[in-house]
């Protein structure tokens, strides 16, 4: 029976350490700005203005004209505050900042004009002990304010050897960030951008987990204050695909109410239009006669519209379909804003849609049809007619020098390249590009490498002779250190030059560009799950329980040898 006694004491020394394991990492925070973070880190309030306060408040300074009140209330502090239009028709906003229940001068300010119909405020707190800022905004005429919360609180943890920044945005703007309105914001990609827009994949509540790679995690807790997050591993959920401008739309395929089979992948080297509708709603009644316009006028030079149906009733989809007479393909589930589709693309309203590029990139997103700039995109991604004279499209170099041309087409290669590429300072890195021509033309005299190099950083270009239509390859690209770079990241472009030709007479060079991001450092240690910054927390303090433990079985063991 001795002999089982290691096993228990590693049994019990593996049981010490998972308590700890299971603490998660907590993360510290502190204010950041959110102007420099982006307009997605401010939280946004529209605050009622009232006749009167039931309590008393005193007034020195101009005499208003008019005025109006409210109470602002920040970390659990109520403020005080007159919102008036003086005697000269300028606004003018005091707040109690001492809350004495006097209004002084010095607590008070005329408004500075933002546009032609708004004045603008800036108002710094203490708040938790700590600055808070927020914007004021009057819309010239009516009876309340909009405030815009400046004070997102920012931090970083480390996951799989990367730095990763979370913030946390008080979405409603009273000075506390765990209320159950509140977001946050954290860089599941790793690549230190921070995609925190309405729908972008790296904003969540604060109930929602996220993922990283096969891993998925949660806040535990979340300090009032905004100066600490615990973060704890949960049940896997699937990440939320990237859909910001310039991200690759994600795939999918249906068969459509005709019995078609649809599948984006299919559709790659045409320009798709994806529109979210349904019968029930009225802007996309009103809508589809001009999208059925965009679809005459483009569907020949190269656009697809995709429609995706939000009705509940098939029949009452297939109705409006065959009352308009839509041509293009629709999905349908029946599941309304449940649907398959809906929730991948994260439609909260319609009509939106989507636009993508030949190479499956999203490059416009509307929530309504904003006719004009709808067009205006699919013209930029289409290129001018075959008969037009015009300049070429953006991207392009123009014909090939000694050829003349009429028609202008779009590029015809799909870049496939990896979103970060890790540097180290004095060892040349290989990275891959994938190269696919998707069009019925053969690509010529291609040549492969960095547009822009940051400094310190040699790209050797990669020539190739062809790319027969519908082929694809694979090209190593070297990076290679030139002097001692700066760790550090630094976004840039692969560029993928080419020529080809539609007929004898018409030959066209392109240059395509697919954005990467190269990280240079020289640590490649792979972190735990959730590594702790603090000691005696995380996995690491957990198996220095464990090696305390197995010495303390062994000496068990061996006094009860003796």
């Amino acid at each position: 029976m001795r002999r089982f006694l290691p096993v228990w004491g590693l049994i019990i020394a593996l049981l010490l350490a998972l308590p700890l394991r299971a603490e998660g990492l907590k993360v510290a925070l502190a204010p950041a700005s959110a102007p420099q973070l982006g307009e997605w880190a401010s939280g946004k309030l529209a605050f009622r203005l009232y006749p009167s306060l039931e309590r008393p408040l005193k007034r020195e300074g101009p005499e208003p004209a008019m005025s109006l009140f409210g109470i602002l209330t920040l970390g659990g502090v109520e403020y005080p505050l007159m919102f008036a239009v003086l005697t000269d028709n300028t606004p003018y906003l005091a707040v109690d900042f001492d809350r004495d229940g006097v209004l002084t001068a010095a607590e008070g300010s005329r408004g500075t004009p933002l546009t032609e119909s708004e004045w603008f405020w800036h108002l710094r707190f203490t708040v938790h002990d700590r600055p808070y800022e927020v914007s004021v905004i009057w819309p010239e005429g009516r009876g309340f304010l909009f405030l815009v919360g400046q004070t997102p609180m920012k931090g970083e943890f480390e996951l799989d050897g990367i730095e990763r920044a979370i913030v946390l945005i008080d979405a409603n703007v009273n000075g506390n960030y765990n209320d159950d309105v509140d977001l946050y914001v954290v860089d599941v990609d790793g690549d230190g951008v921070l995609h925190g827009e309405p729908g972008g994949h790296e904003l969540f509540a604060l109930t929602e987990p996220f993922t990283v790679g096969d891993r998925s995690f949660k806040l535990a807790d979340v300090a009032p204050d905004g100066s600490s997050v615990a973060l704890v591993p949960t049940a896997y959920v699937p990440p939320k695909v990237p859909l910001y401008i310039g991200a690759p739309a994600p795939e999918f395929s249906f068969v459509d109410l005709k019995g078609r089979e649809v599948s984006l992948k299919e559709l790659r080297g045409k320009v798709v239009l994806l529109d979210f509708w349904a019968s029930w709603c009225l802007p996309c009644v009103v809508a589809t006669p001009k999208m059925k316009a965009i679809y005459q006028d483009y569907h020949g030079r190269g656009l697809e519209i995709v429609g995706i149906n939000l009705d509940i009733s098939r029949e009452q989809a297939e109705a409006f379909i065959d009352h308009f007479e839509l041509p293009w393909p629709q999905y349908w589930d029946g599941k309304g804003y449940d649907g398959e589709l809906v929730r991948l693309f994260r439609v909260e309203a319609i009509p939106t849609l989507y636009l993508i590029d030949r190479e499956g990139r999203i490059r416009g997103k509307w929530l309504g049809l904003a006719e004009e700039e709808v067009r205006q995109a699919i013209e930029e991604l289409l290129g001018p007619e075959a008969t037009s004279d015009g300049p070429p499209p953006e991207g392009m170099a123009g014909p090939a020098e000694g050829e003349d041309t009429g028609a202008s087409p779009g590029p015809i290669l799909s870049l496939e390249v990896p979103s970060r590429v890790e540097l180290r300072p004095a060892d040349p890195t290989v990275f891959v590009v994938g190269v696919k021509n998707t069009s019925p033309y053969e690509a010529e005299d291609l040549s492969i490498g960095l547009a822009d190099p940051p400094p310190g950083i040699r790209s050797e270009t990669i020539t190739v002779a062809s790319l027969p239509p519908g082929e694809e390859i694979s090209v190593r690209v070297p990076l290679i250190p030139s002097g001692t770079p700066a760790a550090g990241r630094y976004p840039t472009a692969v560029e993928v030059k080419y020529k080809f030709c539609v007929d004898e007479g018409a030959c066209f060079k392109f240059a395509q560009r697919a954005a990467v991001l190269l990280v240079m450092g020289t640590s490649t240690m792979a972190g735990s799950p959730l590594e702790a910054h603090e000691p005696g927390t995380g996995a690491g303090s957990a198996w220095w329980l464990v090696a305390i433990g197995v010495l303390l079985v062994l000496a068990v063991t061996l006094i009860l040898g003796q």
